[in-house]
């Protein structure tokens, strides 16, 4: 049974196409669009989850060199973007939606436009037996991404009075922009334990991360971005490469492998907050030991 779809749709539009906003909001839009033709309740039920969310996507990019379009798709150019679900449910759902209309259309900012081709591909969410053990990664961070960090708990003067005295501290989240190896990897093993594997031992591979189970060689290109959506609401999040490694006195080969697994996990899951809004799209390799950062 498969756990994680993606579905990547290649189409093309005979009129230009203007992005007022970064694209993704738009991919998100077309996702719920496609999942309320077949099923109102789901796609309600889903947009009102106030957990992980079952499904992520990308942003609209070219179909030759995967550029990301800023500002206008031209007229008769072919593009494509990918939505990746996460429950089968919802798998199954928007794999109806694609045989109710033929040929499938999607709207782009009150602009319609006719999908030639969806590509299916399948994640399995097998961690053991399947991967080779390797300790060095290179990941390229494709839009904008970032982590929250939550800071929350009483402070130190807090702490000096009797638990029943304490006022009640809300939790304070903070954006993290830069490809911090325990922020990553912890986000990751949190969707796959969510969505593919229960019993997967997240406690100990955090635990092995906050001991340095995986560092932060190197990086380039780092950018950061600001982004806005419909309602001017902003987030920032940064692009680039980065290179992690596993340090040889923390190796572990169990932990290594997972930790392999889970980058081919985020192909489909995207990282980081916004996954649901094309935010966090990331592509990886395994780097040569010998090689230069």
């Amino acid at each position: 049974m498969w756990l994680v779809v993606s579905f990547l749709f290649r189409a093309v539009s005979p009129n230009p196409i203007e992005m007022d906003v970064f694209s993704g909001f738009y991919v998100r839009g077309i996702f719920f669009s496609l999942l309320k033709s077949v099923d109102p309740e789901l796609a309600t039920a889903v947009h009102e989850e106030r957990t992980l969310s079952p499904y992520s996507t990308s942003s609209l990019e070219n179909t030759q060199g995967r550029k990301i379009f800023f500002g206008t798709v031209p007229p008769g150019s072919f593009f494509q973007f990918r939505i990746t679900t996460l429950r089968n449910s919802v798998s199954d759902a928007l794999a109806r939606s694609l045989t109710e209309v033929s040929p499938p259309s999607i709207e782009v900012n009150r602009v319609r436009a006719n999908v030639s081709e969806v590509v299916v591909e399948h994640f399995g969410g097998q961690l053991s037996g399947s991967s080779s053990e390797h300790s060095r990664y290179e990941v390229v961070f494709r839009t904008p991404t970032f982590f929250r960090n939550t800071q929350k708990g009483p402070g130190v003067l807090q702490l000096l009075l009797p638990r029943r005295l304490r006022r009640k501290v809300k939790p304070v989240y903070r954006y993290v922009i830069v490809p911090d190896p325990y922020h990553f990897f912890r986000n990751l093993a949190r969707l796959y334990r969510q969505f593919c594997k229960p019993n997967f031992p997240y406690r100990s591979y955090c635990e092995w991360l906050l001991e340095g189970g995986v560092a932060l060689e190197t990086y380039d290109g780092l950018k950061v971005y600001k982004v806005y959506d419909s309602d001017g609401t902003w987030s920032r999040g940064f692009v680039g490469r980065a290179v992690f490694s596993v340090p040889k006195d923390l190796y572990d080969g169990r932990m290594a492998k997972i930790t392999g697994e889970l980058l081919e996990f985020a192909r489909f899951s995207n990282v980081g907050g916004n996954r649901t809004a094309g935010f966090g799209v990331i592509d990886y390799r395994v780097a040569d030991s010998r090689e230069s950062g």
